[in-house]
């Protein structure tokens, strides 16, 4: 009987609004899967996640973004018209889910799709009680 290891690398990649724990915390390690994705950092408070989604029309994929967890859904199957036959299928067109845990600041902006490519632009908030504070030290 073997065991099979968890790839801890690969795990980070899961939790977005989590970076400021450890600077790398968003390193580019390679992954597989459907769909493939990117997770960009924006500016000091946004993050980007861009999903690439060939041949998918808009109406046929769902975000939900609830609880600390950003779900992206390709919902309808693609498929070739009744007339026509794959003779090579190099792009998957099946169903996928893909979830990202977020952090309790982090806020959705906005999705936009253009070219195949969903982009899902999210921005982190945090409340003033809960920024660092400088402490001053005084003289004795």
């Amino acid at each position: 009987m073997t065991k099979q290891m968890i790839n801890m690398s690969d795990f980070h990649k899961f939790f977005l609004g989590f970076d400021r724990m450890t600077p790398d915390f968003f390193a580019n390690d390679p992954m597989t899967g459907y769909p493939r994705y990117n997770v960009l950092k924006v500016g000091d408070n946004g993050y980007r996640v861009e999903v690439a989604v060939p041949g998918w029309d808009k109406d046929d994929i769902e975000i939900t973004f609830d609880k600390n967890e950003l779900r992206i859904e390709g919902t309808a199957k693609q498929e070739a018209a009744d007339d026509e036959v794959f003779v090579y299928k190099g792009l998957s067109g099946k169903t996928f889910t893909r979830v990202f845990k977020v952090g309790t600041n982090i806020k959705l902006k906005e999705a936009t799709m253009k070219n195949g490519l969903l982009c899902v632009d999210m921005y982190q908030e945090v409340p003033e009680k809960e920024k660092a504070k400088v402490v001053q030290i005084n003289d004795v």
